[in-house]
């Protein structure tokens, strides 16, 4: 029943011309993007990689230029880039959008506390184990990471998802420590909370959680110089 349940959030009915894929609430950041929402279990998510150059309370987020200081542990400077939409792979047919994929925000843009919407954060670990749990609780063990994939835009070494829950995890690649966009296309990468505070600064590591090419997300402890997209969950 809890199966039926998720699949009706993603069918239309037969005797309703109302699409049931509409979301139930939407949520606007700093900058004015839109983004929908997925009710997941006791979760709600957003259905985009957050886009936002403005912090909640209006600051200024410091576009990264090639040259700087990306993981710039001395200043703390909070920053962000557009992931990379370069198709020298030929994945896709159209040309992408500057933003399609969403900002990667480097360690001390995610540590301010001021990223996300009033109402939103970002998930810690536990928070994406949940989701995982949830769906190989309710018919898609084995298959959780392909259910968050989308079902195109993938390298064919990482493969395409089946977008089952209409999640739309896109492979946004991650921002390595020099600043540089790497893996796009080819692996997702979504910031969590969970950071090791107690090692020195500069040795200090981050969980990514990441969809990749197995059907298990991988909980990576990466250095905080490594970049990365952000999908809000509700508070």
């Amino acid at each position: 029943m809890l199966l039926i349940t998720i699949v009706t959030l993603f069918s239309c009915s037969k005797d309703d011309d109302s699409s049931m894929t509409e979301p139930e609430l939407t949520v606007t950041d700093s900058d004015g993007n839109v983004y929908n929402t997925i009710k997941i279990g006791n979760q709600t998510w957003m259905l985009e990689n957050l886009k936002t150059t403005t912090f909640n309370d209006g600051t200024p987020i410091t576009e990264y230029l090639f040259g700087m200081n990306w993981g710039d542990i001395p200043n703390q400077t909070p920053q962000y880039q557009w992931a990379d939409t370069n198709d020298l792979n030929n994945v896709v047919d159209e040309e992408l959008p500057f933003d399609f994929y969403g900002a990667m925000y480097n360690h001390w843009a995610i540590e301010s506390g001021k990223l996300a919407p009033e109402g939103w954060r970002i998930p810690s670990k536990a928070d994406f184990e949940e989701l995982e749990n949830y769906l190989s609780q309710n018919g898609f063990e084995n298959q959780e990471v392909s259910a968050l994939k989308s079902s195109s835009g993938w390298l064919p070494s990482s493969g395409n998802g089946t977008n089952a829950i209409g999640f739309e995890g896109l492979p946004n690649g991650y921002i390595n420590a020099f600043g540089g966009a790497t893996l796009g296309q080819g692996i997702c990468t979504w910031a969590t909370t969970n950071v090791n505070t107690s090692l020195p600064l500069g040795s200090r590591t981050r969980v990514l959680a990441q969809l990749y090419d197995t059907e298990d997300i991988f909980y990576g402890n990466n250095a905080i110089q490594i970049g990365s997209g952000i999908r809000c969950i509700k508070e």
